[in-house]
């Protein structure tokens, strides 16, 4: 193991150090408290052997400053100590110490304190991998549910990857998230809509007020068609669930079960907001400088009051980052005459088109409108802002 000794008696430090590096163990050596606060906060060890009284910094600060930290990995504590009252041993464990030794140190009890906490590392490091497996799994089927959608239809792939990117963001601000729920947020928001999977295109590609009756019943069926199939999996079961009811509504008017926001699972909650935001923006082409007033006639109606907060603060934020840039991303079927070309245009296929600083006239408007009818451009270019630039 790779073990810190730390002690300001240098016979000590020495005699320990000696006798550890016999048994195979990686040592490090330090005589102060301070040095070695600085060194677990520079590289990993897996155990810290501290003398309990030291000038500066002690072992009992030492050993709660460890367990105060914000570590990826569990460093096993062993504490040693002259002082062997029933107090001061239980002062020693409240600080955060695994293990307790009272001097004059017996070198075969320290070593086989030493071979309890490798077995306890050994665990520890056993149950780490078992959940970087578990989360790589995880992601691996989230990841292909995505594959999925975008295989699909590129413009509902879209949707799903940036609701799942704007479910986290907002998972981040919400302060009864904690981070252990952030993975869950962004997966439910990555595959929310895997129920429209098979439906006809007009369903997720009209604006629900131009639904037909049988429409209008196939969209309202797929939250639950996708928990459906999201529940084959056992570790999306919780996904699920959220997927779900991120159509019900604050006001218990939503869809399927018409639960009111005191029932709706927070993360729903903020995956139907999330949609609904992105829906705004690149489906019904709302500006963002006139967001606002959709999502205000939304507060303590659809979304909670605090959520709406969260969406004008994040539009906010997405305005001043626009205003930032020197460029704008437009429509091709938006472009006008006399606006400049900030980025080239390339083919799908990598072949050069149409440089950077090119003004558009009308012919070069048209040519750029021919190529997205035959799917050899995406439908959006930058232009700069101010379009009379020459």
């Amino acid at each position: 193991m790779n073990i810190l000794i730390v002690d300001d008696d240098k016979v000590t430090l020495s005699l320990l150090s000696k006798y550890l590096k016999r048994q195979d163990h990686a040592i490090t050596a330090v005589s102060d408290g301070s040095q070695a606060w600085s060194l677990v906060q520079q590289r990993p060890f897996d155990m810290v052997i501290s003398d309990w009284l030291m000038p500066e910094l002690d072992g009992i600060e030492l050993c709660q400053r460890i367990r105060n930290a914000s570590l990826d990995y569990y460093i096993y504590l062993i504490l040693i100590s002259s002082q062997d009252t029933r107090a001061d041993i239980v002062s020693g464990l409240k600080a955060g110490v695994d293990d307790y030794l009272t001097k004059p140190i017996n070198l075969e009890e320290l070593n086989a304190r030493i071979e309890i906490g490798q077995r306890i590392i050994s665990l520890e490091k056993r149950l780490k991998k078992n959940y970087q497996e578990i989360a790589r799994n995880y992601y691996q089927t989230i990841h292909m549910f995505t594959q999925l959608l975008e295989v699909f239809d590129k413009k509902l792939g879209g949707h799903c990857r940036r609701v799942g990117r704007l479910c986290l963001q907002l998972a981040r601000m919400h302060p009864e998230i904690d981070q252990g729920q952030y993975a869950k947020a962004e997966a439910a928001g990555l595959v929310h809509d895997i129920g429209m999977v098979g439906l006809p295109v007009a369903v997720y590609s009209k604006l629900s007020t131009e639904f037909t009756s049988e429409e209008k019943e196939l969209f309202r069926s797929h939250p639950e068609r996708g928990s459906l199939v999201l529940e084959q999996v056992d570790m999306l079961k919780p996904v699920a669930r959220i997927v779900k009811l991120h159509h019900e509504q604050y006001n218990g008017r939503g869809f399927p079960n018409g639960i009111d926001g005191s029932q709706i699972p927070l993360l729903a909650q903020l995956v139907g907001a999330a949609s609904f935001y992105d829906d705004l923006r690149f489906l019904r082409k709302v500006a963002l400088d006139e967001m606002a007033q959709h999502l205000q006639r939304t507060r303590g109606y659809q979304f909670a009051p605090e959520i709406v907060d969260m969406l004008l603060e994040i539009n906010i934020n997405i305005i001043e980052k626009e205003k930032a840039t020197n460029d704008r991303s437009v429509e091709i079927d938006r472009l006008q005459e006399g606006m400049v070309l900030s980025r080239n245009i390339y083919l799908k296929t990598g072949a050069f088109i149409m440089s950077a600083d090119s003004p558009l006239g009308n012919d070069a408007i048209d040519k750029l409108k021919q190529y997205v009818k035959l799917k050899a451009i995406t439908d959006r270019v930058y232009v700069y802002k101010d379009s009379s630039r020459s």
